[in-house]
């Protein structure tokens, strides 16, 4: 297979990448996560931040793709099944379903803005001949040999609802619709021409609807006397590349006419304005509305992702040829040698004992005191947790108990009954603020920083990628494989890059990059208290219904206004990850926006959902303006 100098630097949605890289590459988990529903009549809406996948996937449905997924056959069975068993693909004939796909990423913002009949005459016009130009090209790729003059041997034939086509014209040929949409393209440039001119203005080519939608649905096509390609599937992908007024009227009238075909459409969230506040999808009889991201499950259960990541990073791994083995996940170190374990074991333990002298008096914690005075027979993780769980539970029962005379100790068991998963992993995070003792390591971890992102997963898989090929050449054999103070350091890295480049790819960077620093040191501040009172630790910010009205309101709109288009910004960039958060009996409903879980990393927060703090937009407004002033130096109190 072909040398690849990091192959988890490559994106395969880009056209550069052949069909067999494309196919080896490509996940089929992702299909299992696409819902039936998605194959019926109606239009379907993608949306993720960048990098989520969306080209990736409409990409899978395409022509040379399809026959590509077809050749390979056993040797990409769980896809090759997937495809069967959806109609995608036939065993015996290769490709069932024509899969038509065109991008908004160029053209249409060359069309003049506004939202007057010209504007969307003109929009439609060079939408519609485009569709019938990609249909016309990707049914050549379908008839598996993608030359011009296969296009010979085509006859059309149509429905009875095709009628009503005015704008588009029923030619009973391939080559002669392909003939008309070229015309068709370079008559609406000429037209622009003659707008960026002095000269008269003819009048722009007239198309009251998008019938390229009807044209494809009701279309038959017949190659040497055999129907083919009955079939279809139209994608239009890059849509928050269009005008607001251009997404508007595209998905209006898509949704009016109903097509009888499934249309995708796939945008970065950014395009779908101030939706970002509500949750899930919406669905209904018309339009489909999916969240990619969402489709791995939210909160801190993402086991669903950590195998779909595995699959992609496995296949990425066997494109290389520098570091021996099959998958990727086996250099990626996540014991510790038992000298490291002891010393952070007697620096734990040293700790503890600086923590203890204060409460030796103390008959209440007598018991717990004693049980962990008494080490383990060798050095563990779990011991060293073990001491910082207990520090956690006395400080947090010196805050709590009532102001009263309490001579019985607790008993040990008692210890026992408080701990919990989100004490020990509070504990953990713990370990890793006093002592730098690594956090940040191990393949689940990885996964859970790529905050359900593929390429996010790729940009840290690279820099792991990068140390795996380091102690190859350097021939360190006694360790191959990435040590976790390692895989941090390169983690670690690879966060601080992400929040510097904040300030070049967003509008208002400085800004965006200043309120993720403030929410990252407020959580910290919040996190980082000895009784751990929001165990594992807090990772985001809430704002009740109420705050959110305030984004709405016409006063003060100039600071409001600029905060909610930086909050919004975040969001679609993935930066922010939204939560809905219920109405309880002492509180309402509202929203919580937690930190983008590489984000987090570089803040050394826990990478856990569910610790969040109430804030304000008042707050967040000043913390964007002028940044967030911790209160104090952070200690835990250990010595």
């Amino acid at each position: 297979m072909a040398y690849r100098a990091n192959p988890f630097l490559e994106r395969m949605s880009e056209r550069t990448t052949s069909d067999q890289d494309f196919v080896h590459l490509f996940s089929p988990k992702i299909l299992e996560k696409l819902h039936e529903d998605c194959f019926k009549g109606a239009v379907h809406i993608f949306r993720s931040p960048p990098g989520g996948g969306k080209s990736t996937i409409l990409r899978a449905f395409t022509p040379n793709s399809l026959r590509a997924f077809w050749n390979a056959g056993p040797n990409q069975a769980e896809t090759y099944k997937l495809l069967i068993d959806r109609g995608v693909l036939g065993e015996e004939d290769g490709p069932n379903l024509l899969g038509v796909m065109l991008s908004c990423s160029s053209g249409y913002a060359d069309l003049p803005p506004g939202a007057s009949n010209a504007s969307a005459e003109l929009f439609r016009a060079l939408l519609n001949c485009r569709i019938v130009m990609r249909t016309l090209r990707s049914l050549s790729e379908f008839l598996n040999n993608g030359l011009p003059d296969a296009l010979d041997d085509v006859q059309l034939r149509y429905a009875s609802d095709a009628s009503g086509l005015r704008s588009i014209p029923l030619h009973d040929t391939a080559a002669a619709m392909m003939k008309w949409a070229e015309e068709s393209e370079r008559s609406v440039y000429e037209h622009l021409d003659i707008l960026s001119s002095s000269r008269t203005q003819n009048p722009p080519p007239a198309h009251a609807r998008l019938e390229s939608v009807l044209w494809l649905q009701s279309v038959q096509f017949s190659y040497k006397g055999r129907d083919v390609a009955s079939a279809r599937l139209l994608m239009i992908d890059d849509v928050q590349a269009l005008r607001k007024a251009q997404r508007a009227l595209l998905i209006d009238e898509l949704v009016t006419l109903r097509p009888s075909i499934p249309v995708w459409l796939a945008s970065r969230t950014i395009a779908f304005g101030d939706e970002f506040l509500s949750q899930g999808a919406r669905s209904g009889r018309d339009v489909r509305e999916y969240a990619l991201e969402e489709l791995w499950g939210s909160g801190g259960n993402n086991r669903q992702f950590v195998s779909f990541a595995q699959s992609i990073l496995d296949r990425r791994f066997q494109m290389q040829t520098v570091v021996p083995g099959q998958a990727f996940g086996q250099y990626l170190q996540e014991n510790f040698p038992l000298n490291e374990l002891n010393d952070a074991y007697i620096e734990a333990r040293s700790l503890f004992d600086a923590f203890a002298a204060r409460y030796k008096r103390n008959v209440r914690y007598s018991e717990w005191l004693a049980n962990a005075a008494v080490g383990p027979p060798t050095p563990s993780l779990d011991a060293i947790i073990s001491l910082y769980v207990t520090r956690i539970l006395i400080a947090r029962d010196e805050a709590t108990k009532q102001l009263s005379l309490e001579l019985a100790p607790l008993p040990a068991e008692e210890l026992q009954e408080r701990d919990s998963a989100a004490t020990k992993g509070a504990a953990e995070i713990f370990l890793n603020f006093e002592q730098r003792f690594p956090y940040y390591y191990g393949l689940d971890r990885l996964c859970t920083l790529a905050t359900n992102n593929v390429e996010e997963l790729l940009s840290l898989a690279a820099a792991l990628y990068e140390g795996m090929k380091a102690k190859q050449v350097l021939r360190q054999r006694a360790s191959r494989e990435l040590l976790p103070q390692e895989q941090e350091k390169r983690l670690q890295d690879a966060a601080a890059s992400k929040r510097d480049f904040i300030t070049r790819t967003h509008k208002d960077g400085t800004k965006a990059q200043r309120l993720l620093d403030s929410i990252g040191l407020f959580c910290r501040e919040r996190t980082f208290q000895p009784n751990a009172p929001y165990a594992p630790g807090v990772t985001g910010v809430r704002l009740s219904n109420s705050e959110l009205s305030k984004l709405e309101r016409v006063q003060d709109q100039a600071k409001i206004g600029k905060l909610k288009k930086v909050l919004f910004e975040c969001v679609a960039e993935n930066l922010l990850v939204t939560r809905e958060s219920a109405a309880s009996t002492n509180r309402e409903g509202g929203t919580v926006f937690y930190l983008n879980r590489t984000l987090c990393a570089h803040f050394s927060l826990p990478l856990q959902y569910g610790g969040w703090q109430e804030t304000t937009i008042q707050k967040l407004s000043d913390w964007m303006d002028g940044g967030y002033q911790p209160v104090a130096k952070l200690s835990l109190g250990g010595r």
